[in-house]
C-alpha cells in the first residue's frame, strides 16, 4: 500500500492528536453527568470516524502484485524438403521415408512427444523447407512440399513471430540437409536461443548413382566436333559396369534416338569423367539428355538423368581482310583474327602501285597480293569474280587506294553487298578516304557517308570517341551488359592518332560513336553504320583503332575489349536478315524447378535506337498447360530494356515470346526457349548430416538428439523462465465501504447522543 499525499509524521500525528483532544475535551466539559463508560464509547466513535476521514485524506492506494508470467514458447520445426521422403530409415521394422518417422513422433497416437512437451511449454508446430510455415491445426500428417532446405532462414521466420516473448528454444526434426547457401551459423546465433536438433536418416552416404555435372560449350558450330564432359559419381556400386547413354530430345514425350553410348566400370572412390563426341548437322537449338540405368538399391533414380542445351549456329566466318600496307591497324586487326576460334580468315596486302614500283620487293613476284597467314606457293589473285568473293562471310577493306581494286573487282563486291546480302567493313585511312582512295570507284557507293569531291580531310591529334545513344545499345559497340559500364569502358579506352573530317552522312546512316571537338561545332561521325541494298555497310572514319588493343586504362590486365569488339562486329554484320526491333533473352538457358526465370526485352524503333515508352507483352507456355501473359516493366538502369519474372514450378520446356508496340506502331516479336529441370540438390549429399546439427546445437546452447532419443526430449530441455508480475493499484479511500464506515460511526454517536438526551 502507498499514499497519495505523503505528509510529515509529526504533522499527521499533530492533527490527529489535536482532533483526539478537542474530542476529549468536549466530552470532559459537559456539565451534565454520564457514565464513563457511555462517556469513552462515545469518544472512541468520534476518534475512529476522525481516524478514517484523515486516512482518507492521505488518499491511500492498496497495490497488489500478481503473477502471469505464461508458459514459455517453444516452435517445433518439421523438414518437408524432398530429401525427407528418401527410405534410408526403419520403423516397426520395415524400411520407411524421413517423413514417416517424422509424421509418427509428432502424430502418432503412440507418441507422448508433443502432449509431454505441452505440459511444459506452449508449443508451435511448423513446417519448412526453403521457409517455415505454421502447421494448421486440422493438419494430422505432414507431405513434401519443397525441393530445397533452408534451415537458417526457416528458423529466423519462426522465431520472428514470437520475438520479445520467452522462448524455450527451437526443436528441429531434420535430416540436416541445408543446401541453399553456405550456412549462415552467425545470424542463428544473434538469435539467443537454443536449438534442438532431431536427426533423422542415415549418417552413412546411400547406395546411389547419379550424373554429377555435363560440361559442354553452350553455343556450337555446324559439322564440328562438340566435345562433352560427363562426371559420373556412384557410391556403394564399386566395379559395377553401366552403360551411359546420349539422345537428342525431340518432343517432350519422345527422348528420340540414341546419338552415342559407352559403358563405364564405376569406381566410389574418384569421380568418372566420359567424353563423348557430337557432329550437329543442322543449324538450331537442341535439347540433349544423358542417362544411367536404375542400379539395385538407389535411394533414388532422379539424379540418374540429366538434359543440357546446344545452339548450333554455322561454322566459323570466313572474313577477307584487304590492306595497301602493314601499317599498326592492319598488323593488329590481323592478329586478333588469327587467334579467334570462331573466325576462318584470310588477311592480304594488296598494294595499289604498279608493277615497276614494286621491284626488288617481295609484292613483285605476287603482282602486289600477298596472303600473310598463306604459304606463297598457294598466293594467287584477289578475286575476280562474285562466285570467288561468295566464299566469304564479311569483307573488311583496310586503307586502299583507287587503283587497288580493277573495275571487274569493284563491281563483284558491289553486288557481294547488295545483291547477295554479305556485309563490307571499311577501316578507313588517308588514303582510302582521301582524293585518290575509294572516292574513284564503284565502292564509294557502299560508303555510309559522301566524300567530299577532294577527299575526306586528315586530321593528326590524339582523341577520344563518344557513343552515341544508338551506340550504347548496339550490338557492335554494346561491350557490357549495363550502361554505366559500357559507358565507362568506352571512356577509359585509349585516344585513337587520326581522324577524318568532311564528311557527309547518307540518309539512314546511324552514328554510333563520334568525336566533340568542343560544345559548339558538330561532332564527327566515327564509327557509322548503314544497310546498303541486302547487305551491310560499316565504316571506321579514324586510325589508330590498333591502340585498343592495349586495353581500357582502368582494367588492363583483363581486358579483352578489342578482340570483343572485333569479334562481336563481325559476327554481327554477318548476320542475314533484318536486325529484330525486339529481342528476348532469359538470364539462363536452363533451369531447375522452383527457379526464379528473369526475362529481359530489348526494344528499338527503326534506327535501332532504344525506346523508353514501349508498350512490351510477354506470353509464357509452360510445358503441358495453359500460356499465362507476363507485363513487362522499363528496366531504370538500362535504356530501352525491360525486364519481368516468372517462377518456374514445371519440369519440362517453356516457350517465351514477347512482343512490343509504341503506340499504334507495332515493333515485332521475338521468342526464346528455356528447359526446366527437377531440383536435385536435396540428393547431392542425402546422407544425415549430423555434424551441422551438432554444430548448431553446440553453438546455439542446445543439444543434439537421434531419432532413438527423441522421446527424451521434454524432459532435457533446462528452460530458466523469467518470473512477469503485472502490478494492480487500487484507490482505498474513494470506495462506498469508506463513506458507509464513517456515516455508521457517526450515526452510532449521535445515536447514543439521542438516548442520553446530548442532542
Amino acid at each position: 500500500m502507498r499514499f497519495t499525499y505523503y505528509w510529515p509524521l509529526w504533522g499527521v500525528i499533530l492533527g490527529f492528536a489535536i482532533m483526539a483532544s478537542l474530542t476529549v475535551y468536549a466530552y470532559f466539559c459537559l456539565k451534565r453527568p454520564i457514565d464513563w463508560k457511555l462517556k469513552t464509547l462515545l469518544i472512541a466513535l468520534r476518534i475512529l470516524a476522525i481516524s478514517v476521514l484523515l486516512f482518507c485524506l492521505l488518499e491511500p492506494i492498496l497495490v497488489e502484485k500478481t503473477d502471469i508470467t505464461p508458459p514459455m514458447n517453444l516452435p517445433i520445426l518439421a523438414d518437408t524438403s524432398r530429401s525427407m521422403e528418401l527410405r534410408d530409415v526403419e520403423f516397426n521394422g520395415e524400411p520407411s521415408s524421413r517423413l514417416t518417422l517424422a509424421n509418427h513422433l509428432l502424430f502418432g497416437s503412440s507418441s507422448q512427444f508433443l502432449p509431454s512437451l505441452n505440459q511444459r511449454f506452449d508449443t508451435h508446430l511448423y513446417q519448412f523447407h526453403e521457409q517455415s510455415q505454421p502447421i494448421s491445426e486440422q493438419l494430422n500428417l505432414l507431405e513434401i512440399r519443397g525441393d530445397l532446405t533452408d534451415i537458417a532462414a526457416s528458423i529466423q521466420t519462426a522465431t520472428q513471430e514470437w520475438r520479445g516473448q520467452q522462448t524455450a528454444g527451437v526443436v528441429l526434426i531434420t535430416d540436416g540437409a541445408h543446401n541453399v547457401s553456405t550456412f549462415p551459423l552467425d545470424d542463428i546465433l544473434r538469435l539467443q536461443i537454443p536449438i534442438y536438433p532431431i536427426g533423422i536418416g542415415a549418417p552413412e552416404p546411400p547406395k546411389d548413382l547419379k550424373i554429377a555435372k555435363i560440361e559442354v560449350n553452350p553455343v556450337v558450330y555446324l559439322n564440328h566436333e562438340v566435345p562433352v564432359h560427363i562426371t559420373i559419381q556412384s557410391n556403394g556400386y564399386s566395379g559395377n559396369q553401366v552403360r551411359l547413354s546420349l539422345k537428342r530430345i525431340e518432343d517432350s514425350e519422345n527422348e528420340g534416338r540414341v546419338v552415342n553410348a559407352t559403358s563405364a566400370t564405376l569406381s566410389d572412390d574418384t569421380a568418372q569423367v566420359v567424353e563423348f563426341t557430337l557432329t550437329p548437322e543442322s543449324e538450331g537449338s537442341f535439347q540433349y539428355v544423358a542417362s544411367l540405368p536404375t542400379l539395385d538399391g538407389e535411394i533414388s533414380s532422379e539424379n540418374n538423368r540429366k538434359v543440357f542445351f546446344l545452339k548450333v549456329v554455322k561454322t566459323k566466318l570466313r572474313v577477307l581482310f584487304i590492306d595497301g600496307r602493314p601499317r599498326w591497324d592492319y598488323v593488329y586487326l590481323k592478329r586478333a583474327l588469327e587467334r579467334d576460334p570462331d573466325i576462318d580468315s584470310t588477311c592480304v596486302i594488296l598494294s595499289g602501285k604498279r608493277q615497276h614500283q614494286l621491284r626488288d620487293t617481295l609484292l613483285y613476284t605476287t603482282n602486289g597480293y600477298y596472303p600473310q597467314n598463306n604459304e606463297l606457293k598457294k598466293v594467287r589473285q584477289f578475286p575476280d569474280t562474285l562466285q570467288e568473293l561468295m566464299a566469304y562471310d564479311v569483307l573488311i577493306v583496310g586503307d586502299i587506294l583507287s587503283n587497288t581494286l580493277n573495275a571487274m573487282q569493284q563491281a563483284a563486291i558491289v553486288d557481294f553487298v547488295e545483291k547477295h546480302g554479305k556485309a563490307i567493313i571499311f577501316l578507313g585511312g588517308q588514303s582510302s578516304l582521301g582524293i585518290n582512295g575509294l572516292i574513284k570507284t564503284s565502292l564509294a557507293g557502299l560508303l555510309p557517308v559522301v566524300l567530299p569531291s577532294n577527299g575526306g580531310i586528315t586530321r593528326d591529334e590524339d582523341f577520344s570517341v563518344e557513343l552515341t545513344p544508338s551506340g550504347l545499345y548496339h550490338p557492335i559497340t554494346r561491350l557490357a551488359n549495363t550502361k554505366s559500364y559500357n559507358e565507362a569502358i568506352w571512356r577509359d579506352l585509349p585516344p585513337l592518332s587520326q581522324w577524318l573530317g568532311g564528311l557527309q552522312l547518307r540518309g539512314g546512316a546511324i552514328e554510333l560513336s563520334v568525336y566533340r571537338r568542343d560544345t559548339a561545332s558538330q561532332p564527327v561521325p566515327i564509327i557509322i553504320f548503314q544497310r546498303s541494298g541486302l547487305g551491310k555497310s560499316l565504316l571506321i572514319a579514324a586510325e589508330g583503332v590498333w591502340n585498343w588493343g592495349f586495353g581500357v586504362w582502368s582494367f588492363k590486365n583483363e581486358d579483352n575489349t578489342y578482340p570483343r569488339f572485333w569479334a562481336q562486329a563481325i559476327r554481327w554484320m554477318a548476320t542475314r536478315g533484318e536486325e529484330k526491333q525486339i529481342s528476348v533473352t532469359t538470364n539462363l538457358s536452363t533451369y531447375s524447378v522452383g527457379d526464379i526465370v528473369e526475362i529481359t526485352v530489348f526494344a528499338y524503333d527503326e534506327s535501332y535506337q532504344p525506346l523508353n515508352n514501349a508498350v512490351i507483352d510477354i506470353e509464357v507456355l509452360p510445358p503441358g498447360g495453359q500460356p499465362f501473359q507476363l507485363h513487362a516493366r522499363a528496366d531504370s538502369s538500362s535504356t530501352g530494356a525491360y525486364t519481368a519474372r516468372f517462377n518456374a514450378d514445371s519440369q519440362g520446356n517453356y516457350y517465351v515470346k514477347a512482343s512490343g508496340r509504341q503506340g499504334d506502331v507495332v515493333l515485332g516479336e521475338d521468342s526464346t526457349e528455356i528447359f526446366v529441370q527437377m531440383q536435385l540438390a536435396e540428393l547431392e549429399n542425402p546422407q544425415l548430416d549430423e555434424t551441422l546439427l551438432q554444430q548448431l546445437a553446440a553453438e546455439t546452447g542446445g543439444f543434439y538428439l537421434g531419432f532413438a532419443e527423441a522421446a527424451t526430449l521434454p524432459e532435457k530441455i533446462d528452460a530458466q523462465q523469467r518470473p512477469i508480475f503485472a502490478i494492480e493499484e487500487r484507490d482505498l479511500w474513494d470506495t462506498p465501504l469508506v463513506l458507509i464506515c464513517v456515516v455508521a460511526l457517526l450515526g452510532m454517536e449521535w445515536f447514543l447522543r439521542k438516548r442520553i438526551g446530548l442532542v
